[in-house]
């Protein structure tokens, strides 16, 4: 029965494939005899019919031919983008850059050399690109000339400093020679001197902005500057007009869509990453930043499962298991301990490292003392303690090391920092019972002494009761001492 209603609907179809076929060939035999009009009226019937590309570039040059250039380059555009023969689709390409490069209009032209290499390969696209960007370097004065071929001459031999001032005088010659400023600007580049490289290439990423390659250095520098929004329109650049391989372009827009993100602007980011994410397999670079994308706009299930692909690509990734594990504590989700504990084990022996994830590590600290793994709680705290003081991770090392029966270590944290808490009054207390130092215990109980609640904490602890036991029952001697003394004895 399928079969029977496609053959239906192939026979309905074919007398107008049929008249779409006709009006082409005449419209074709019309153009060979220069019967422009007649020519016109059945390539039009042609495209309305069945839009052939052949029939829109025939078109074109009807109307090139009649100098009406707007109408064609617009049939050249339909052309390029339908289904044509690869003679015509050629032909189209060279119509619209001649056509544009006669305007002046350099974007379109590029544009038109980029799309004709990459739908073709035909490498004289990208020689045509090439021999624009050569001839806007150039200088038509002689003698800046002569100083920028006497500069390359002595930068073949290796004599880097004679060529930069060669260079130099071509540009004090004539300002607008952009050749030497590329020189000196790869010269600077070369030996990492990102001021000189700036200084130099911009002015010529400023008057051709599709020099692909002078725009990606300077987008990078820019990137690793933080200057983000000027990288974001150099590798928007890059992007646009350059004949880079898949892995560059890849690049490119994962460094695109990061300064998106740093900018605030979330929907470009999200789009740069995944477009790059379509043929970056094996990296999670692009997942960790598309997961802080959606971690920004909140969307933390996308967050969780492009951080779980990540996992699964690099397992001991830092920021994958910080991002996870911050997902975890923001939902109340004790799992984030367990990221959080792999994290602190990788990054542990790093000091750079370590001090990117203080603030999780302190939440590990405070997890893990809460659970009384005090033994886990001591050691993070040890290391947290070895970049600074803080009073909190002062506080649970001297806590843990109490629990621990690391008396002598408790008490030597706890006289770091002046007790603001009970509570670790009385920890101090039993510290400084179970070392043998009755008089600080004693000390530290009787200025507990009106505290109900605290005094009540105080007679738990095993190692304090004994003293306050002791403390209580001297008061109460002293207080009958006293008793005897002003009681007046009978007289018969």
């Amino acid at each position: 029965m399928k079969k029977i209603i496609i053959t239906v609907m192939i026979l309905f179809l074919l007398p107008e494939i049929l008249f779409s076929s006709q009006y082409h060939y005449i419209g074709r035999n019309a153009y060979v005899y220069r019967n422009y009009t007649k020519a016109r009226e059945n390539f039009l019937k042609d495209v309305e019919i069945s839009g052939n590309g052949d029939s829109y570039y025939f078109l074109g040059e009807i109307e090139k031919i009649e100098k009406n250039y707007d109408l064609a380059i617009e049939y050249f555009k339909s052309a390029v983008s339908k289904k044509t023969s690869r003679k015509f689709l050629i032909n189209s390409y060279w119509n619209l850059i001649i056509l544009y490069e006669e305007r002046g209009d350099y974007p379109n032209y590029i544009k038109y050399c980029r799309e004709f290499w990459f739908k073709t390969r035909d490498s004289s696209a990208k020689q045509k690109i090439d021999s624009l960007i050569n001839k806007l370097l150039w200088s038509d004065n002689a003698e800046a000339v002569n100083k920028y071929n006497e500069g390359i001459s002595l930068l073949k031999k290796g004599d880097i400093s004679n060529a930069s001032q060669s260079f130099r005088d071509a540009i004090n010659i004539d300002s607008m020679f952009l050749s030497p400023k590329f020189e000196l600007g790869m010269i600077a580049y070369k030996s990492g001197n990102n001021r000189d490289t700036i200084y130099y290439l911009s002015p010529i990423a400023e008057r051709i902005p599709f020099y692909a390659e002078v725009q990606l250095i300077i987008g990078n520098i820019n990137f690793n500057s933080r200057n983000y929004t000027s990288a974001i329109g150099n590798y928007t650049s890059v992007l646009e007009y350059g004949f880079a391989d898949k892995e560059t372009v890849s690049n490119t827009m994962i460094k695109r869509g990061t300064c998106y993100y740093h900018t605030g602007d979330y929907e470009n980011a999200e789009k740069d990453i995944s477009t790059a994410l379509e043929s970056i397999k094996k990296s999670s670079e692009p997942l960790i930043i598309l997961a802080a994308i959606f971690i920004k706009k909140k969307d933390l299930d996308s967050a969780l499962k492009v951080l779980q692909k990540a996992e699964s690509i690099s397992a001991n990734d830092p920021v994958v298991l910080f991002q996870t594990g911050s997902i975890y504590y923001y939902r109340n989700s004790e799992k984030y301990a367990s990221y959080f504990d792999r994290l602190y084990n990788l990054v542990n022996e790093n000091d750079t490292e370590f001090k990117k994830y203080t603030k999780a590590f302190k939440l590990l600290m405070a997890y893990h003392y809460n659970k009384k793994n005090f033994s886990r709680s001591l050691e993070i705290s040890t290391r947290l303690l070895s970049g600074g003081n803080d009073y909190e991770v002062i506080t649970t090392s001297a806590r843990s090391s109490h629990y621990l029966g690391k008396h002598e270590e408790a008490i030597e944290s706890f006289k770091k920092i002046s007790l603001q808490n009970s509570s670790d009054k009385i920890l101090l207390a039993g510290s400084y019972a179970a070392t043998g130092r009755k008089e600080q215990a004693v000390e530290i109980l009787k200025n507990l002494r009106y505290d109900q609640n605290a005094y009540s904490e105080a007679r738990k602890n095993s190692l304090l009761s004994p003293i306050i036991n002791g403390i209580e029952k001297e008061e109460e001697q002293k207080r009958n001492e006293q008793l005897n003394r002003t009681i007046t004895p009978a007289t018969e």
